[in-house]
This record gives C-alpha cells, sequence and structure tokens, in this order.
C-alpha cells in the first residue's frame, strides 16, 4: 500500500475530490462490491479472499441511499464521514495491506 492509498482511506475529503464530489460514497461501494467476482476463482490467497468477504459484509451494511448524494463537496463529504463509513475505511485499508503479508 502506497502513501498515496493510506491518505485515501484515512481522508474523506481526498476520497471527494478524487472522484469530483458526485455521489462518492454510493460510486466507491458500487465499485468495491464488484470484489466479489474476485472470490473463489483461486487468484488469490487464503487471507485475501477472507480480507475482501470482511470488506463486502461490512459494505453491505452502509445504507447509501439514505446518505446525503449529489455533487458538491459538503452532501459528499457529510456521506463519507458518516459514522457507517468509518470501519469500512478501516478495512478497505486491511484490504490493500493484505497482499504486502505474502508477497511484500
Amino acid at each position: 500500500m502506497t502513501a498515496s492509498d493510506e491518505d485515501t482511506f484515512e481522508r474523506p475529503e481526498q476520497q471527494c475530490e478524487e472522484m469530483v464530489d458526485s455521489n462518492v460514497a454510493w460510486e466507491l461501494k458500487d465499485d468495491v462490491m464488484t470484489g466479489r467476482y474476485l472470490l473463489g476463482k483461486g487468484f488469490l490467497q487464503a487471507s485475501e479472499e477472507a480480507a475482501i468477504a470482511r470488506l463486502l459484509k461490512a459494505l453491505e451494511a452502509v445504507d447509501v441511499q439514505s446518505m446525503p448524494s449529489g455533487a458538491g463537496r459538503q452532501p459528499n463529504l457529510a456521506a463519507m464521514t458518516h459514522s457507517s463509513c468509518v470501519p469500512v475505511r478501516v478495512l478497505a485499508a486491511q484490504v490493500l495491506e493484505e497482499p504486502n503479508r505474502h508477497y511484500g
């Protein structure tokens, strides 16, 4: 994981900026949920699959439909700093770190 990746998961402001302040929470959830297609294919270590599965389970509980959305920094930052997003950011950082345990 690079310093830039760490900053992204620690700083919701950067996530909003990188996604041009447009439906950031929804877009990130949608993008990360595609990780389910990596599971059970034999491409990843068991621990990597387990980390992705934990992240996906946590993401399922995040109700982005009830969060502020649309364009602009304020609604997107409000969504990204919502209490349900904090544990997801921690898990996402752990998923990015997992390959380093095997290959790094």
